[in-house]
């Protein structure tokens, strides 16, 4: 019975480590926010959360995804329902999340349909571009790796941020997003969000001519589109492809001459374990170069696809855009080594992965 006794003791203390062990692995997987940061301009100033992934140590440059929210959410309520900072700690890259205050927008929305803020240098792509440039101060963040994603008015600001930034951005994800100046006021933004803008090609001259000979390479774009969306309309999903293809036309020789299109290259279709279809159009550049990738989502509304059902404006039946959209982010680095070297150098006026970090 003694033998019995210490036996059963032994196991328990033996189990109650394990215990402490496995909880002690669990936490060291996750990786964990920064200390708020904040930026200003004559927009006024927006504040920023920044996820720091597991075994950062300061010694090595890391990716950075800057993921801009929609209407009435804030930067933690988007993080949650993204999942984004759960493939960050996977991949090992930072992600920050800027915040946009009712004082600027009384539904939190970011101005993506005012004039004053789509352009570069000003507005409110200019306080994004100093989150970028503020986080690559404090961190050593890898310049030709950094990318921009969101959902709705943040999906509209995302494409702006790709016109105006180019140099900046390696690759945009835009989810319900709405084409380069659809709108330049609240009226005309509100008749693009219900039945597109007028003109996509003539958007992708302005987002061409918006990168004021900044643009160093194409710009690879994937979008999410749910095909029941009643605050965006689907049509403007279409419409950002024709935008970007035609931006990238441009770009491609300087001509007008359809080297880059909006005819897909290649179509696939899926379902969820959930049930939910969804088609992928694949559109590539003339060396074969896929540039634009678009999903749709046919059962899904206004929400990010395969997000957390806890968090507002997310639909977790559908394929997971964050996972998607990182492998798609992963594939324009892997892909374009050169063109990133010519980014980092490019960058040096941003002040981007050149200062030393901080070291955790």
């Amino acid at each position: 019975m003694k033998r019995d006794e210490k036996n059963r003791k032994q196991f328990c203390s033996a189990f109650t480590l394990l215990l402490i062990f496995l909880s002690l692995v669990s936490t060291a997987r996750a990786g964990s926010w920064a200390a708020d940061g904040s930026v200003s301009n004559q927009a006024g100033a927006r504040r920023y959360k920044l996820w720091i992934p597991d075994r950062y140590d300061g010694k090595k440059k890391l990716p950075l995804v800057l993921m801009l929210h929609g209407c009435t959410q804030t930067a933690e309520e988007f993080a949650a329902g993204t999942g984004m900072n759960a493939v960050t700690d996977e991949h090992r890259f930072f992600v920050a999340y800027p915040e946009q205050p009712p004082t600027a927008n009384a539904l939190r929305c970011w101005n993506w349909f005012d004039a004053a803020h789509q352009s570069r240098g000003s507005g409110e792509p200019a306080l994004l571009a100093e989150i970028v440039k503020q986080v690559g101060a404090q961190y050593k963040v890898d310049a030709g790796r950094v990318f921009v994603a969101g959902i709705s008015a943040g999906g509209a600001m995302t494409v702006i941020l790709g016109a105006t930034y180019p140099d900046l951005f390696a690759a945009v994800g835009v989810h319900s997003g709405i084409a380069y100046k659809s709108g330049t006021n609240l009226q005309e933004g509100l008749a693009a969000l219900a039945r597109g803008g007028a003109d996509a090609n003539r958007q992708g001259q302005l987002a061409y001519q918006a990168a004021g000979g900044k643009m160093r390479r194409p710009v690879r774009v994937i979008i999410f589109q749910g095909m029941k969306d009643g605050a965006v309309a689907p049509v403007n999903a279409d419409q950002v492809v024709t935008q970007w293809a035609q931006t990238n036309d441009l770009f491609d020789d300087s001509g007008d001459n359809n080297s880059v299109d909006d005819r897909a290259d290649a179509t696939t279709a899926g379902v969820t374990p959930q049930g939910y279809h969804y088609t992928i159009e694949v559109y590539q550049d003339r060396t074969g170069q896929t540039l634009i990738e678009k999903w749709s989502v046919q059962e899904m509304k206004h929400a990010w696809s395969g997000g957390n059902s806890q968090s507002s404006y997310t639909d977790p039946n559908g394929p997971n855009a964050s996972r998607e959209m990182w492998r798609f982010f992963s594939a324009t680095a892997n892909s374009s080594k050169p063109a990133a070297k010519k980014a980092a150098a490019l960058l040096s006026d941003l002040g981007i992965g050149e200062t030393p970090s901080r070291t955790f």
